[in-house]
């Protein structure tokens, strides 16, 4: 009826440890995936401690004391004494340590670090220091996984011979960039930089400007609100209102490159160059300025500005060269299609020169030059200026001038080989005429034009009455002949190589940037002065 009570005992264990299994791994937990056990953090390491203890009624944490060492996936934590909770967050004092690799080295006086997020908010004498470069703050939260340093109250990055310091600090050990942020300040033995948002390059020492920035110097004073500035070549580049000023000059642009090693300054796009000494200023698209020796190079739209007179002379051309020898001596090349503007003062050429030294300018190449209702040529022009005023003018070689007859078409006219202007009060005032002088003007009874005068001679001198002949002296022997106005003829009102081109000069200074008109041959009719 029963069976063998072995067997029956022997069946009764295996259906009941069956049972059991089956229990127990209807029971057991779902294996965590792979990646989430790597999303798990890893929990710190006590590697010493002189002293552990550990009591629940008092604190859920344990308590390590003297010369405690602890480690959290790969960076090194050393301290006096800490307060490790469920070795996932570390309370921690005295001589605070913290080693990431064998490049960076965190100290302070007290620590506090998670596991989890990997940050470590060190206070009080906080030191950073990688190789050739030390921060110093008072707060630090250091990211220890990426090995980013961040300060928020005030701190200081000493790198060579170069020390930053600014409110806000971000230090990226991977790229050995620090960002700072408000009242940033570079100090460097020859300058001191202060901006608004500063990115600094540990390595190659350059800072980036995000902001109004300005770098002062003994010699010089920057400005700029973008750029970049690499303090180990001296060598910078600056955007955004740029402007570098020198004990004599003022050099602005829409940017700039200075070079300070070399003096060296280049700016584009609207650029000028104030020298303050000489109350001048050079405009351009493109200026070279070499402040060793106060060169100027000026192209593309160049214009020099100089006030003569209380009024301002403005000198265009292809090309401008300017240097200032010293404080009382300078000088200016102008290259290719050049041209003048004064109010009472207009001049075309194809080159030109002026030296402060003698006050003399002169012009080359065709040189056309109109003072009020007067024309002067000449193979070569100079102009007498002083700050005052200008003072008078040289025609040398072929010299031939016109002068219209009150704003009407008469025009006197003299033509020799050379002629020396004096002016008075920037208005023609006396000329002397030397060698083969042929003169054509009207003679007047009062206000009357009553015929027209034509004299050669050897030498001759002419003053001049609100811009008209008054009077005139001549050498022996003159040749002159009175024609009745009636009489006089087209071909009689003109001297060999006349050629009246008013219509040609500069009428403002906006006109200096424009090809003038092609030169005429006949005189206008009714042509008004200005």
């Amino acid at each position: 009826m029963f069976g063998n009570p072995q067997n029956e005992m022997r069946n009764l264990f295996t259906y009941a440890f069956i049972l059991i299994s089956f229990c127990v791994f209807s029971q057991k937990k779902p294996a965590v995936p792979k990646k989430q056990e790597d999303k798990k953090f890893k929990t710190i390491t006590v590697k010493n401690a002189d002293n552990l203890s550990f009591d629940k009624s008092k604190s859920d944490a344990q308590i390590l004391k003297g010369n405690v060492i602890c480690e959290h996936e790969g960076a090194l934590l050393y301290c006096d004494s800490a307060m490790l909770f469920s070795n996932k967050r570390m309370e921690a004092g005295g001589h605070i340590r913290i080693v990431k690799g064998d490049s960076i080295t965190v100290t302070g006086d007290k620590l506090n670090y998670d596991a989890a997020t990997k940050l470590a908010v060190l206070d009080g004498n906080v030191v950073c220091i990688e190789k050739d470069m030390t921060l110093t703050t008072n707060i630090l939260t250091f990211d220890v996984a990426n090995s980013i340093a961040n300060y928020y109250n005030g701190g200081t990055i000493v790198n060579k011979e170069n020390t930053l310091k600014s409110k806000n600090g971000h230090y990226y050990s991977s790229t050995k960039d620090v960002a700072f942020h408000y009242d940033v300040v570079l100090t460097n033995p020859d300058y001191k930089m202060n901006s608004d948002t500063l990115r600094y390059n540990t390595i190659s020492k350059t800072a980036f400007f995000l902001g109004p920035s300005i770098i002062l110097s003994k010699d010089d004073y920057i400005y700029c609100e973008n750029g970049y500035y690499d303090t180990h070549n001296e060598k910078s580049s600056f955007s955004k209102n740029a402007l570098l000023v020198t004990k004599q000059q003022q050099l602005r642009g829409d940017s700039m490159f200075y070079d300070r090693n070399l003096k060296l300054g280049k700016a584009f796009k609207n650029v000028t160059l104030v020298d303050t000494s000489q109350k001048s200023i050079l405009y351009g698209d493109y200026i070279e300025y070499k402040e060793k020796n106060s060169e100027a190079f000026v192209t593309k739209k160049a214009i020099y500005a100089r006030v003569v007179d209380k009024d301002t002379l403005f000198i265009h051309a292809d090309t401008l060269y300017h240097r200032d020898i010293d404080s009382v001596n300078n000088f200016l090349n102008a290259y290719h299609h050049v041209r003048l503007y004064k109010k009472d003062l207009q001049a075309l050429c194809d080159s030109a020169s002026y030296n402060s030294m003698d006050s003399l300018m002169q012009l080359y190449d065709e040189p056309i030059l109109w003072s009020n209702r007067s024309q002067a040529m000449g193979k070569k022009i100079m102009i007498k200026l002083n700050d005052k005023a200008i003072k008078g003018f040289i025609l040398e070689n072929n010299a031939f001038m016109i002068n219209q007859v009150d704003s009407s078409d008469k025009y006197n006219q003299l033509s020799c080989k050379n002629v020396e202007a004096f002016f008075e009060r920037d208005t023609i005032r006396k000329t002397i005429l030397t060698d083969n002088v042929e003169a054509l003007y009207y003679a007047k009874d009062k206000r009357k034009i009553i015929g027209l005068n034509r004299t050669t001679c050897s030498f001759m001198n002419i003053w001049f009455k609100n811009e008209e002949i008054d009077r005139a002296t001549m050498n022996v022997k003159p040749i002159g002949s009175i024609t009745p106005i009636k009489d006089v003829t087209e071909a009689d009102s003109k001297l060999k190589g006349y050629s009246w081109q008013y219509d040609r000069r500069p009428k403002s200074k906006q006109d200096l940037l424009i090809e003038p008109k092609k030169a005429t041959i006949d005189p206008p009719k009714k042509q008004k002065g200005p």
